[in-house]
């Protein structure tokens, strides 16, 4: 039993850093692959209810609203699909301004800190400020954004399977070390009886 499980979380792993491999690698291609994927499965679920539509369109409003919100997620599909960068221009800038709005909120907190009279307010303004223009460059530069934080995220992945893959090691090697101690005491008994 604990051999299969040893082997599952050694699979896994390797799969896991090969994935965060690919990330760290060829991001972008990453990327790319995956607004392809939404924007084949977009189209794949406008299509039904279009269909739907044509198939039952005497039962009234309810098939008009399946329509309606068919022909969007085709459009959507089909932008995703047309320009395969949409996704990682729009992700980055929503983030961005997701961040520089939370670095002003940081920052009126910093100032409200400092109005207590507490010196760790330089710190809240700090990281405030750091947010804020990495917010910025998000907007500015969002394939690069998207692409470098995509490439981090793969460089974890790889650290992580690593590091489970040694913790995996370790753990197999004391288990079997415990087995011959317990062995031997098992056999230390049987000899004393």
């Amino acid at each position: 039993m604990l051999k299969k499980v040893f082997n599952i979380s050694m699979i896994s792993s390797v799969l896991l850093f090969l994935f965060g491999l690919i990330l760290a690698v060829n991001a972008e291609g990453f990327i790319k692959s995956i607004t392809v994927a939404i924007g084949v499965i977009l189209l794949l679920i406008g299509a039904f209810p279009v269909i739907d539509y044509f198939r039952y369109r005497k039962d009234g409003l309810g098939a008009s609203i399946g329509l309606i919100s068919g022909i969007f997620s085709i459009v959507c599909g089909l932008m995703l699909l047309i320009n395969e960068d949409l996704l990682m221009i729009l992700i980055p800038v929503f983030i961005g301004v997701w961040m520089i709005i939370n670095g002003i909120n940081k920052i009126q907190v910093s100032f409200e800190i400092k109005d207590l009279g507490e010196k760790s307010w330089v710190i809240t303004f700090i990281y405030s400020v750091l947010i804020m223009v990495l917010g910025g460059y998000f907007i500015v530069n969002p394939i690069s954004g998207a692409t470098t934080v995509t490439s981090f995220i793969g460089i974890i992945l790889c650290i992580y399977a690593v590091l489970d893959i040694i913790d995996c090691v370790i753990i197999k090697v004391k288990v079997k070390n415990f087995k011959k101690e317990l062995e031997k005491i098992e056999n230390n008994v049987v000899d004393e009886q």
